[in-house]
């Protein structure tokens, strides 16, 4: 019965938001389309839109499928439900957390073959690309969390905010890090220890904000 109802709740949250997903995805496309035009230009402006289209999704979902259910009162009717606390908690992580996981490993695996196809681009670029790739997922990360614990637009905005103006000083910090920028231009992948920590610190920062939004919204006995 318990998995029914966290099941009925998940698929309600995916209706009401595939389009989202699904536009994510398609934006993806596009830009991994331009950057196979073969000019610096292109290549320039498709690896933006790329990562775009998933800090965009990143900031969106959080809100649409968490503040917008309080804001828009069906969470009260939801709750009139026999529906439990812990369901709920379960079903809109999952929900929420999986939707974006879904978009981001799609165009994450699109991007990778796209490396790992194209002679002119060296596979010294894959270590900072997964390191690129992990920033979106930690900001969503922190953006759901704090819209999940806090369920107040305010903490919500704040969060995205730090968030999305922290991509390009993260960015000009890391690409600026000898250990990373040396093996770019790397017939193969180089993995130094600079770039083994980067990625270990990102999937460490995953677990413990996920760990820790399961943990808080475990405990809670009402969401109205």
């Amino acid at each position: 019965m318990n998995g029914t109802v966290i099941r009925a709740l998940i698929l309600k949250d995916w209706r009401l938001h595939r389009v989202q997903v699904l536009l994510s995805l398609v934006a993806s496309g596009a830009a991994l389309a331009l950057v196979q035009l073969r000019n610096e230009t292109s290549f320039l402006i498709g690896t933006v839109w790329f990562f775009v289209s998933l800090i965009v999704l990143a900031s969106m979902l959080p809100v649409s499928n968490v503040i917008n259910e309080r804001k828009n009162k069906n969470l009260a009717f939801l709750m009139s439900l026999p529906v439990s606390a812990l369901q709920y908690a379960i079903s809109k992580m999952a929900s929420t957390i999986g939707m974006f996981l879904l978009s981001w490993a799609v165009s994450a695996a699109a991007g990778l073959i796209l490396v790992l196809s194209r002679s002119d681009i060296p596979n010294g670029i894959i270590p900072f690309t997964l390191i690129l790739f992990g920033l979106p997922l930690v900001g969503f990360c922190v953006i759901a969390g704090t819209a999940l614990i806090s369920e107040s637009e305010g903490w919500t905005i704040a969060a995205t905010i730090v968030c999305n103006s922290s991509y390009g000083l993260i960015y000009y910090f890391i690409i600026r890090n000898p250990a990373v920028n040396g093996g770019l231009n790397s017939r193969v992948p180089v993995w130094s220890r600079a770039v083994l920590m980067i990625l270990a610190g990102e999937v460490l920062a995953v677990a413990l904000i996920l760990g820790l939004t399961f943990y808080l919204q475990s405990r809670k006995r009402e969401f109205i």
